[in-house]
């Protein structure tokens, strides 16, 4: 009877070990990229109204890596002309700027390409016609090998001022960081079922035997 009880749950939970062990591979493969690179930077800063401006950044790379060797964005800033503090994201409503398009940062334009959102600040000195910045880049999204990508990336930046109707920075930045990239793990195969099915019998024919031994 105990032999026969166990013959009834042993089979089950072969199998259940073997679907977690299978489901949990498939959700967490992951490859992670490193990532480190120097940019030469222009920044145009288009005054809107008052303290409010549109900002396009650019800025070309001789040494990051995976073929990231752009990068492109459009965010919108605040600027204390007192201070010289800027504040920089990609949502135009953060500011209250309304009916003004989404900004967004992209790495790269060949294959690979990195998608995201920035958060960042900055110190204009107006006397010395320098600045640095530091922030985030969250990367939401990308193509090539980047395919559901996610990841911070930090970045510095130090740069020289040339006032004018729109203020330009010119300057070096530092990103770096890590890109998370899901993994595509192959579902189970035929032969995988074969192995699996092997198993189960190869199991229930040791159950037998030690059945008909206690019954003997």
């Amino acid at each position: 009877m105990i032999l026969r009880q166990r013959g009834v749950w042993v089979f089950p939970v072969v199998l259940t070990l073997l679907n977690f062990v299978l489901g949990a591979a498939r959700a967490n493969a992951q490859i992670i990229y490193p990532f480190s690179g120097n940019y030469e930077t222009t920044i145009k800063i288009n005054p809107i109204v008052d303290d409010l401006s549109e900002v396009v950044e650019s800025a070309v790379s001789t040494d990051a890596p995976y073929g990231l060797d752009t990068y492109t964005g459009l965010v919108y800033s605040r600027t204390n002309v007192t201070t010289g503090d800027v504040r920089f994201n990609v949502d135009p409503t953060i500011f209250g700027l309304q009916g003004y398009p989404q900004g967004f940062i992209t790495f790269g334009d060949g294959a690979n390409k990195l998608f995201g959102n920035a958060d960042a600040g900055a110190k204009i000195d107006f006397e010395k016609l320098t600045a640095k910045g530091s922030g985030v880049l969250n990367i939401t999204g990308g193509e090539g090998i980047f395919q559901g990508a996610t990841g911070i990336l930090d970045f510095s930046e130090e740069d020289q001022v040339i006032l004018g109707e729109t203020i330009l920075l010119k300057g070096q930045a530092k990103v770096s960081g890590s890109i998370q990239v899901p993994q595509k793990v192959p579902e189970p195969t035929t032969g995988l079922t074969l192995v699996t099915m092997g198993i189960t019998v190869s199991l229930g024919l040791m159950l037998r035997r030690r059945l008909m031994m206690g019954t003997n």
